[in-house]
């Protein structure tokens, strides 16, 4: 994304849904118990190919107006997902979590929790619209494949899972407190991690819309950095540095703040962060320049082929200009990561202003970002994305190039005329972004000999020849 323009609202978070989901105990011989969940189907809208408790949103069938509502819908979905029948007054109130807002559909969860019978197989398994696979599972298990890359299991959960296995069984009671406390704590300070070792807090800030809040990522081990804290406003400011504390407890130190670049929803919060942390902003040289640090912040300049030891993972910095000058994204090998900054978003597209952007440049970084093999790629705003998602991208921008060639086939026309042709599937796109995007594609096309101008500004375009 980018900055967002004076005169123009930032948009709003979604508000969350309401949902429930259960947590079904089995115990096992030993004493020990195991869990039911759902391998969520690759083509859900939620976390697609992620582990998580079955459940869903509330309906209108489980009487929303009276209370229950919450435990007459996880005892809904359990049934329809799996054929087991638990009543809704055996449920025990677990707390409840919201999704953070980086997703652009969002759920308040109400957890549940209930213990069948050992022994108990669920009557009916079939893949679904929600969920691959349902079974009962070791959370301890779960866990170590999480831990090892085997697993992507939903954020929310994985405090739970580490209840449930601490506990290894236990009494309900005293477990449904404990995982209350849990998902109280965790609303207040959240531990946010896709990827082991690498925790995400989103933080609201001037972005372009659709896009709310950017990505603040914290990669690493017994060291770890804080990139792209994009927020000036210090109520956000207080929150990254609430988790950073937690981290802290953890045993791991901070030793820098990184920037892929130096928009200012990516880097308002630098400075701040920097200061109050006692470690140095690095950035690439030109994202630097153009940041112009106070002089009591360390800037230190950051590029390809350096890597950074955080004690257990390792980052390794990608040149990927385009979108700006000096973008860097951050390659961690041990997990297959790519923190990606502007590269691109969970949300939307990415643009590309001519003024101080490349399209040749963002295509070639597509390519090279597309190139390194990674399983996971973490955009500067919204939800972790497929790798697939790189090639995506690089369809998309050259699915838009024919749609610019094509414009200007019948001769000379004006830029505002290209642009509603080109993004005419976009609408409510404001117009000079169109232009922006538009121009950009242009600009590509006049270097290789396909495209020239009409208007000595650039206001009107057509085809060599034209």
């Amino acid at each position: 994304m980018s900055d967002l323009p004076e005169g123009m609202e930032p948009a709003q978070a979604a508000a969350p849904r309401e949902s429930a989901a259960g947590i079904v105990l089995r115990r096992t011989p030993r004493g020990g118990a195991k869990v039911l969940v759902g391998l969520r189907a690759r083509e859900a809208g939620f976390l697609p190919g992620y582990v998580a408790f079955p459940g869903g949103r509330l309906e209108g069938r489980d009487r929303p107006e009276r209370d229950g509502a919450h435990a007459r819908c996880a005892s809904r979905e359990i049934e329809e997902e799996t054929g087991l029948r638990i009543e809704p007054g055996a449920w025990l109130d677990c707390g409840e979590r919201t999704s953070p807002p980086l997703f652009r559909v969002r759920f308040r969860t109400r957890f549940f929790l209930a213990e069948v019978a050992p022994g108990t197989d669920l009557p009916q398994v079939r893949p679904s619209a929600e969920n691959e696979r349902v079974a009962f599972e070791s959370p301890g298990a779960v866990l170590r494949q999480w831990a090892d890359g085997a697993l992507l299991v939903a954020p929310p959960v994985l405090p739970m899972l580490r209840v449930l296995a601490a506990a290894d069984g236990g009494d309900r009671e005293a477990l449904a407190a404990r995982l209350r406390e849990t998902n109280a704590a965790e609303q207040r300070v959240p531990r946010i991690e896709f990827v082991p070792g690498i925790w995400v807090v989103p933080l609201s800030s001037r972005t372009l819309p659709p896009a709310t809040h950017t990505n603040a990522w914290m990669p690493g081990g017994s060291a770890f950095v804080v990139v792209d804290p994009g927020s000036a406003m210090e109520e956000e400011i207080a929150t990254l540095l609430a988790i950073v504390s937690r981290r802290r407890e953890l045993g791991a130190r901070a030793a820098a703040v990184l920037l892929t670049h130096h928009h200012g929803d990516h880097a308002a919060g630098a400075a701040a962060v920097a200061r109050a942390l006692g470690v140095p902003v690095r950035a690439h040289p030109a994202a630097l320049e153009r940041l112009g640090l106070d002089g009591d912040v360390r800037a230190e300049p950051i590029g390809e082929g350096e890597s950074l030891d955080l004690g257990g993972l390792s980052l390794l910095p990608v040149e990927t200009p385009g979108h700006a000058v000096g973008h860097l994204a951050f390659m961690v090998p041990e997990r297959g990561a790519l923190i990606a900054g502007d590269l691109a978003s969970g949300v939307s597209t990415i643009l590309v202003d001519p003024s101080e952007g490349d399209m040749d440049a963002y295509v070639g970084a597509l390519r090279k970002a597309s190139a390194l093999g990674c399983r996971i790629v973490l955009p500067g705003h919204g939800p972790p994305l497929a790798p697939e998602a790189l090639a995506a991208l690089l369809e998309h921008r050259l699915e838009r190039e024919r749609k610019v060639l094509g414009a200007i086939a019948g001769g000379s026309r004006p830029l505002a005329e290209i642009a509603d042709a080109a993004y005419d599937d976009l609408p409510g796109l404001p117009l000079f972004l169109r232009a922006r995007q538009a121009l950009a594609h242009l600009v590509s096309l006049e270097r290789r000999g396909a495209a020239r101008r009409t208007d000595p500004e650039g206001r009107a375009w057509a085809r060599p020849g034209g």
